[in-house]
């Protein structure tokens, strides 16, 4: 999503906000396969405050993101368990001690549930909207369900909801298959939400992130990456049409700044650099 993103003009920052098992490096081709010991192993937690820039983390780029996670600073087999209070400081900081520069969305990729960091974010951070990614099948909704319950009760705006393995493409006749049953349970707060797509389940997908090479980027054409496309077209949609509405309610209702403005600029030429890196 966030490439797509980048793909149509926009300045992205993508932050792992999966400790327990941060996947962003390997689909994103930045692999640490060994383990880091003393001092390398060290995650940064310290104070709670904002950095001099000069002090502050570099992000990683990729494919035209500025990306974090907790995977840059352990090896991808490594365990690390931080207890519920640190997990949400640990990503409080990754997310103002990282020097993000000028960015246009700041996306947060959050684990399932609805525990930390989404209580540290949730509570600490103006967001300007929350996706929820759900399959077809009613044991993911109700998560989904509850997530959603969160974050409304925070008085974060849910944007809408994206079916993620929403039927399977026969490469060899093109004939849709539910692999996962859909849902025929009411979910009140699910059913009153914008669809902003449905991503097929797909083979090639899989290994493309498997390999550090997303979809969007080894197969631009195919249904997954039109997909992918389409959704971040709505989400920019909702969002201008959401700021549309602050502004109309009055000054003091949308003006303030945010510390990531959105605006739609061309990303240099040295922020599309594709090179793999593996430590």
């Amino acid at each position: 999503m966030a490439i797509a993103l980048a793909m149509r003009g926009a300045r992205v920052g993508l932050l792992d906000g999966d400790a327990y098992g941060p996947s962003v490096p390997m689909m994103l081709g930045v692999r640490k396969r060994g383990e880091s010991h003393g001092w390398a192993a060290t995650l940064p937690l310290g104070q709670r405050r904002e950095l001099p820039r000069e002090q502050m983390l570099k992000p990683l780029q990729r494919y035209g993101v500025k990306v974090m996670s907790v995977g840059f600073f352990i090896g991808e087999e490594q365990a690390v368990a931080p207890i519920p209070d640190v997990l949400g400081m640990l990503i409080w900081q990754l997310l103002h001690n990282v020097d993000w520069g000028e960015l246009n969305y700041l996306i947060v990729d959050l684990p399932p549930g609805t525990g930390e960091p989404q209580a540290t974010l949730c509570r600490e951070l103006q967001l300007d909207g929350a996706i929820l990614v759900t399959t077809p099948q009613d044991v993911a909704r109700v998560d989904t369900a509850k997530a959603m319950a969160m974050f409304k009760s925070a008085g974060v705006p849910v944007l809408g909801l994206v079916q993620n393995m929403n039927g399977f493409l026969c490469p060899h006749c093109g004939e849709r298959i539910d692999v996962f049953p859909p849902s025929h349970e009411s979910r009140t707060l699910l059913d009153d939400l914008s669809l902003l797509g449905s991503i097929p389940l797909d083979p090639a997908t899989a290994l493309s992130g498997d390999k550090g090479r997303p979809v969007v980027v080894s197969m631009p054409e195919s249904p997954v990456s039109l997909a992918f496309l389409s959704v971040a077209n709505q989400i920019i949609a909702t969002l201008d049409a959401q700021q549309a509405v602050s502004l109309a309610d009055g000054p003091g209702m949308g003006d303030t700044a945010s510390p990531h403005a959105r605006e739609e600029t061309d990303l240099p030429k040295e922020e599309r650099r594709h090179d793999e890196r593996e430590d």
